[in-house]
Parts: C-alpha cells; structure tokens; sequence
C-alpha cells in the first residue's frame, strides 16, 4: 500500500466507527480489494469500489441527518449521492421521511423520495407510506407507494402488506407485493413467507417466495434454507442453501422438483484486536450430476474493524 493511499484509509478510518473491507481473487488468484464500506458514529455510510484502473472510488455515499424530534414526530433527512464507474457524481437523490409513533407501539411513516431532473433540479419522484400497527405478539405493516403518471399527477403503482406473528424465538413473516394488471386493479404478484426460531445458540430460519405461475396463480418460485450457530471457539457458522426449480446449464424437472441451487457458507470471528472476519465460500452443483454439490469454494473475505455488525439478511427476496 502507497504510503499517500495509507495515510488517507488511516484519516478515513479514524473518523469512522466501523470500516470493512472485501477481498476476493482477480484472474490470476490474486488477493484484491473488491469493496470498502465506512460508517460514521451518526450512521453516515460510504461505498467503494476498486475502479478498472485499480483505484477504490465511491459507488454510493449515503449522509443522514434529523430534522426535528419531538413530541409530534421524527423528521429525518437522507442524501444518497452516486458515482459513476470513474467516481464523479452522477446523481443525488434526497429522502425525507416523517414518522408520527401510533398509540400501542405502531407508527406511520412518510417517506418522499426526491431526484435530479434535466435542468439540474429535484423533482418528487416517489411517495411511500407505511402504517405499522401493533397488537400483542402480532405486527401488521401496510405500505402504498406512489409515482408521477403519464399525466404528472401521483399515482398508486405497489401495494405491500406484511404480517408478523409470534415470539422473537419462533416468528413468522408473511408478506405480499400487489402491482397493477391489465385492467388497472392490483393483484399479488410476489409473497415470501419467512420463518425464524432460535433455540439453544442455534437459529433455523426459511424463506419461500411464491411468483404467478402459467396459470396467473402463485405458485412456489424459490426457497431458501439457513442454519446459523455458534462454535465452541466462537466462530459463528451460517449455512445457507439456495432452492429453486432449475439449475443452470440442466434441463427442468418436469415434475418441478426443488432442487439446490447453491450452499453458501459463511464464516465470521473475531479477532483479538476486535476486528471480525468474514468468509464466504460457495458450493454448486455439478455438470454431471445436479443432485449433488461440488466441492467449497471460497469467493470472498470481508475485514471490519471498528463497530461491526454483520448484515442483516434481508426479510424477503422480493422487488425493490
């Protein structure tokens, strides 16, 4: 590392509270940095990546800032400034969101998404409420989002609902993606019902997504599986496999058996000096046989140092 390049990550990684850092292996095996991500003690989040030249640039910038506090609610500021492949800006785009708290723990949240226009200005570009209302052990999330139609007036173009029930140890998820058909109404076209239990260090968690079939009905897409426990030396070990209904490079089964997609499997511990290591390794299928996974592989290695929490995996594999 060039003394100047050192000199910077020590400025960037002082001021931040948490910095992590991805490696994987370029053509010739060779250890490289993929992606750096720091993070500021008020939650401030920048993104790099290693450019074609070698270069770390940003990709994403993300800066938060509160508003307002107070009795009547929470306003919160959110600027996400992207780059292009050679790091210059390309855009920004400016979030405000507004939570008012519910009587019974529930809360309902504003969020107006603004971006760039042609003349360089900021125009609302999207509109997403979410109710979240509370009663006993179950939570039930409704969100409406809205976009600038073909005559400029906001429009509802998604409808998402989510239901949870049960103790943090055994929960169940439940939620449901509507988009507009044809005739202009809104028909599910996504649900991911996740469930999580945790019992003796060791937590399972599944996750089946349902997408309209040839039929228009849902039907079984994707379904993943994941065991994560802790070691006796306190390494945790999450291992995840991947189901779907074909796998690539092998003709469907006509009886639209899941089969494994991949395993992912990954590896997390901490240092003596506090910094946490995390590898990923991958298993697919074989050619020859797609009913049974080839050998490990290791793709990457993720360093933090600072305040690591690990990523929280995502409550569905749904639209974005």
């Amino acid at each position: 590392m060039k003394p100047v390049r050192f000199l910077a990550f020590i400025a960037t990684f002082a001021a931040a509270q948490s910095a992590s850092t991805t490696y994987t292996k370029d053509l010739n095996g060779n250890r490289v940095e993929g992606k750096l991500i720091d993070t500021s003690a008020k939650g401030d989040r920048t993104e790099r990546f290693q450019s074609i030249n070698g270069r770390l640039v940003p990709v994403e910038q993300v800066t938060e800032r509160v508003v307002s506090d107070d009795a009547s609610g929470k306003v919160t500021e959110r600027i996400v400034q992207k780059f292009d492949p050679t790091g210059r800006p390309a855009s920004t785009e400016r979030v405000m969101i507004q939570e008012n708290k519910l009587p019974g723990g529930g809360s309902t949240v504003h969020e107006t998404t603004y971006r760039n226009d042609v003349n360089g200005g900021q125009r609302e570009a999207v509109r997403k409420t979410t109710e979240t209302r509370v009663s006993g052990s179950t939570t039930t999330a409704s969100t409406v989002i809205e976009r600038p139609g073909t005559s400029g007036s906001f429009e509802t173009v998604e409808k998402r609902s989510s239901v949870t029930d049960g103790p943090a140890d055994n929960q169940q998820t439940t939620e449901s993606i509507y988009s507009r058909d044809v005739s202009g109404g809104f028909q599910e076209s996504v649900r991911a019902v996740k469930t999580v239990s945790t019992a003796n260090n060791t937590t399972e968690e599944s996750t089946a997504i349902y997408e309209p079939g040839l039929n228009g009905q849902l039907q079984l897409d994707s379904q993943s599986e994941s065991t994560s426990s802790k070691q006796p030396d306190g390494t945790e070990v999450v291992q995840t496999n991947l189901f779907t209904k074909s796998v690539a490079g092998n003709v469907q089964d006509s009886s639209g058996a899941m089969r494994v997609k991949e395993q992912h499997v990954i590896q997390r511990r901490t240092n003596a000096d506090g910094s946490v290591v995390e590898t990923l390794s991958v298993r697919r299928p074989t050619v020859s046989d797609p009913n049974r996974l080839g050998d490990l592989q290791k793709v990457s290695e993720t360093v933090c140092k600072g305040k690591c929490q690990p990523e929280p995996a995502p409550v569905k594999a749904t639209k974005p």
